[in-house]
């Protein structure tokens, strides 16, 4: 039998809140991701080359997403943005 002993119920439950609040967020860059995929689409097709600003937004947005998975997978337990600073792209 394991010792869960030292396990914090109350803390546990305000994760599951977090999760919740986080799923949602990850179910709306869904949306951020695909007009920003449009939009680089046209800028690229119209334009000079995609756009370095939509391109650097995307490379920390994916970021962000990935810390969103890993808190909602229990793999990190430091929370997203808005509790710590918004990734920057690589």
């Amino acid at each position: 039998m394991s010792d869960n002993s030292e396990y914090d119920k109350e803390g546990h439950w305000l994760r599951i809140l977090y999760m919740v609040m986080f799923y949602i967020v990850y179910k709306i860059s869904d949306l951020v991701v695909i007009v920003m995929a449009i939009l680089q689409a046209v800028v690229t097709t119209f334009g000079n080359g995609p756009n370095e600003r939509l391109t650097a937004f995307g490379a920390s947005l994916a970021t962000y997403v990935s810390q969103i998975v890993r808190f909602l997978s229990y793999a990190d337990e430091k929370k997203p943005y808005p509790f710590s600073e918004w990734p920057k792209g690589k």
